[in-house]
């Protein structure tokens, strides 16, 4: 089992690879013929993907979920978790289909980026309407700048703290930006670096702070000066962002 679902994870690092690998062969230990499905996705597929740092994201199916399967899924994943593995997206069998109007950022990006480590495909099929896009972009985008206002206030305004908030917002940022260039009808590239030049080209907006915030994320020097500076820019570029979506 480890060994076929590696032979699907060649493209990735070889620890990542032999994580994900053995958090399937748990999950199948675990439930059996319960399993519908197991996905990887999310930057573990794409050309942005940092070992050690990015998250390892799997989306998991089962037929029903209920609070002893999520005991049995914490133990079975625990050390596994602590090696970089995300806690994993848990559905029933069915409850995608309903819910691409609830996370339709996420599925789009899903959909685009995944690798059917076990059982069938329930993104294959899948449509997410534009409409349903735009609320969720316009949503993600506001709430961020609320969420990182809130946020320096609990960083006692020291340079560690503020790092850590921008680093911990920028996946969220991303992935709203991303949903804009769905928006358009487009793929969004893999590379982040083009996927920003997308978004400034499509909207003419200025998103310099975004990029320089990545950089950070990236690890590097050099990317931040005056930090409370990029702070104020970043936020002024996500609610610029946001007010894009607002007219779209």
């Amino acid at each position: 089992m480890i060994d076929q679902i590696a032979d699907k994870l060649s493209g990735l690092p070889e620890k990542t690879g032999r994580t994900v690998a053995q958090f399937v062969h748990k999950m199948t230990e675990a439930f059996g013929e319960r399993v519908y499905s197991i996905l990887l996705f999310g930057s573990a597929v794409g050309e942005d993907f940092i070992e050690d740092k990015s998250d390892i994201n799997t989306l998991v199916i089962l037929d029903v979920v209920k609070v002893y399967d999520l005991e049995i899924m914490m133990e079975a994943g625990r050390k596994l978790f602590k090696k970089g593995l995300a806690i994993p997206l848990i559905f029933e069998k069915g409850h995608i289909v309903s819910s691409l109007d609830t996370f339709p950022i996420e599925f789009s990006d899903m959909k685009r980026r995944h690798i059917v480590l076990l059982g069938a495909n329930p993104l294959e099929n899948a449509v997410v309407e534009q409409k349903n896009l735009r609320y969720q972009c316009e949503r993600e985008l506001k709430s961020i700048v609320v969420n990182l206002r809130r946020g320096f206030l609990r960083t006692d305004a020291q340079r560690d703290n503020i790092e850590k908030l921008l680093d911990g917002s920028i996946a969220s940022t991303l992935a709203a930006c991303r949903g804009l260039i769905w928006m358009k009808g487009k793929t969004p590239p893999d590379d982040v670096a083009d996927m920003l030049a997308d978004i400034r080209e499509t909207y003419n907006v200025d998103i310099t702070a975004i990029d320089r915030v990545w950089r950070l994320h990236k690890g590097q020097s050099g990317a931040t000066a005056l930090l409370e500076a990029v702070f104020d820019d970043y936020i002024r570029n996500i609610a610029d962002l946001a007010a894009v979506a607002d007219k779209l």
